[in-house]
C-alpha cells in the first residue's frame, strides 16, 4: 500500500513525432506515464524498482540531466533540490524500451549518429562542468543544448551524494553511446545499448503546498521537454494530467512560475496571468526569479463526470464574455482604487487641519487662562484698595471716638452734633469747643461711640 503512493503507473498514451519520416508520415509511439516520489523512494530500505532492471538512482540522475539541460539558469543543485525534496512528485513519461531500439536499429547510414566519444569525466564531485549533463542527451536523439551546471548550497548532504553517483552514470552513458556507433553500421544493437537517457522523454515536478488562508495549491515547479519531442503534445498532455484530480489529489488552484518565452504556452493550456487574480497567491511569488507567475482555477465538478445535459455552450462567446467581464472588473477596480485613494488624502487632509485646529485651540486656552489670571489680580488689587480704604475710615472714626477737651455746657456739644449729622461735623465741632490731645481732662468722654449722624 506504501508503494502505491509512491509510484504509480498511469494509462499509456500515444503520440506522433513532429518530423515526418523518408515515406512523409509521421512516426507514432508510446509512452508511459509513471508518477513518484524520489524523496521517499530513495529512503527505503529495500525499495522497488521504478522502471524494470534499470536503478533508481539512474532515474534520478535521468530526470536531473533533462532538467539541466532544458533549463540551464536553474542549475543542477537546485534541480535536485526541488526533484529530491520532501513532498515533491515527478510525472516521467517513459518510452517502451524495444520500440526505441526498433528505431534504432531503421535508421540508415545517412542519418549515423554524428558524434564523438567524450573522454571519462574525472571525479571532481566539489567542481562545476559546464554542459556535465549534455553528455546524456548529446546524440541527435536529443539534439538538445547543453545546459550550465550551478547551484548555491541547499541540503548538501543529498546533493553530495547524488553528486558522487553522477559520473558512474555518466560513464554507463557513454559506454552506451560506443556500443551503438559500433554497431549502427550492421543494425545490430543490442538492447544493452538503450539506457535509460534514451527512454526518458519529458518530465513534470510538482508539490501541494497550503495557501494562509488553508486553501490548496499546487504548485508546478519544473516541466521539460526533450527538443526532438517538442510540439508534439507532451508539455500539454502532462499538464493535463496535473488538472486531473484523480492524478494529483484535489486542490483549489493550479500554479506555476512561467518563463518569458513560456508565457504563451500556458496561457493556451487554460492558466491567467490576471494581476489581481494571482495576487492572491503572493505568497509563492518569490519561489521563482525572472518569471512571470499564472494560474489555473479548476472547475467546481473537476474529477466528476456528470451526465450530459444536452446543453451546447458556444465557448468563443462564452470567452467573449469573459473578456468583457475582465474589462469590466478593471475599469471597477480602477475607480475603487481611485475612489479609495483620493478618501485616503482626504482623510489626511482632514487629520491636517484637525491638528492644526487644535493647536488653535491650546494656544487660545492659554490666552484665555491667562487673562483669567490677570483679572484676578485686578480684583484682588481692587478688594485691597478697598479693604485699605475701609481700614482708613474705620481708623478715623476710632480717632473721633477718643477722649475729647469739652466743654461743661452738654447741651452746646449735643446741639453741635445734631447740626453736623455726621462724623466729620463731630469732630469739626469738637475742635471748635476745644482741642483733642493725649491729655486726660477731669470730665472724661463717654466711651459709647457715637453713631454719626444721630442725635446725641
Amino acid at each position: 500500500m506504501a508503494n502505491e503512493s509512491i509510484i504509480t503507473c498511469l494509462p499509456l498514451a500515444t503520440f506522433k513525432e513532429k518530423q515526418k519520416d523518408r515515406d512523409g508520415g509521421q512516426r507514432v509511439f508510446t509512452v508511459s506515464p509513471i508518477r513518484v516520489d524520489f524523496y521517499r523512494l530513495l529512503r527505503m530500505i529495500t525499495p522497488p524498482l521504478l522502471i524494470p532492471e534499470v536503478q533508481n538512482t539512474d532515474v534520478l540522475c535521468t530526470v536531473v540531466a533533462l532538467y539541466d539541460v532544458c533549463l540551464p539558469e536553474v542549475g543542477p543543485e537546485d534541480v535536485h533540490s526541488t526533484v529530491y525534496s520532501p513532498g515533491a512528485s515527478t510525472i516521467l513519461l517513459v518510452r517502451d524500451e524495444k520500440e526505441v531500439l526498433e528505431e534504432y536499429r531503421q535508421r540508415t547510414l545517412s542519418h549515423r549518429e554524428n558524434e564523438t566519444i567524450p573522454q571519462q569525466p574525472a571525479d571532481t564531485r566539489d567542481e562545476e562542468h559546464q554542459g556535465r549533463f549534455s553528455l546524456a542527451f548529446s546524440d541527435t536523439e536529443g539534439s538538445l543544448e547543453e545546459g550550465e551546471e550551478s547551484g548555491e548550497d541547499s541540503d548538501r548532504e543529498d546533493w553530495e551524494r547524488f553528486n558522487g553517483g553522477v559520473n558512474e552514470f555518466l560513464l554507463k552513458v557513454i559506454d552506451r553511446r560506443v556500443q551503438r556507433r559500433k554497431a549502427q553500421e550492421n543494425r545490430e544493437i543490442l538492447p544493452s545499448a538503450i539506457g535509460i537517457e534514451s527512454r526518458i522523454v519529458a518530465a513534470a515536478t510538482y508539490e501541494l503546498k497550503r495557501l494562509k488562508s488553508g486553501e490548496k495549491v499546487l504548485q508546478l515547479a519544473l516541466l521539460s521537454t526533450r527538443k526532438r519531442y517538442r510540439g508534439c503534445g507532451m508539455g500539454r498532455y502532462l499538464l493535463e494530467l496535473l488538472k486531473d484530480h484523480s492524478v494529483c489529489g484535489s486542490y483549489d488552484a493550479l500554479l506555476v512560475h512561467a518563463d518569458r518565452d513560456a508565457v504563451e504556452f500556458f496561457a493556451r493550456c487554460g492558466f491567467s496571468d490576471d494581476i489581481i487574480l494571482n495576487s492572491k497567491f503572493s505568497q509563492f511569488e518569490d519561489d521563482w526569479t525572472n518569471t512571470q507567475m499564472m494560474c489555473y482555477l479548476p472547475a467546481f465538478s473537476s474529477g466528476k463526470d456528470g451526465p450530459s445535459s444536452g446543453l451546447s455552450l458556444n465557448l468563443s462567446e462564452l470567452e467573449l464574455e469573459m473578456e468583457l467581464w475582465r474589462v469590466k472588473s478593471l475599469a471597477a477596480y480602477q475607480a475603487q482604487a481611485v475612489c479609495m485613494t483620493r478618501l485616503a488624502q482626504e482623510v489626511a487632509t482632514l487629520r491636517k487641519q484637525l491638528v492644526s485646529q487644535r493647536e488653535q485651540i491650546d494656544t487660545l486656552s492659554t490666552e484665555l487662562e491667562r487673562e483669567r489670571e490677570d483679572r484676578h489680580q485686578l480684583e484682588r488689587k481692587f478688594l485691597d484698595y478697598r479693604l485699605e480704604k475701609t481700614r482708613q475710615i474705620l481708623q478715623m472714626s476710632n480717632i473721633s471716638l477718643a477722649p475729647l477737651s469739652i466743654s461743661s455746657d452738654e447741651d452746646s456739644v449735643e446741639s453741635s452734633l445734631t447740626k453736623a449729622g455726621g462724623q466729620r461735623e463731630v469732630i469739626e465741632a469738637v475742635g471748635t469747643q476745644g482741642t483733642c490731645t493725649g491729655e486726660m481732662y477731669s470730665v472724661p468722654c463717654s466711651s459709647t461711640p457715637l453713631d454719626p449722624g444721630s442725635n446725641v
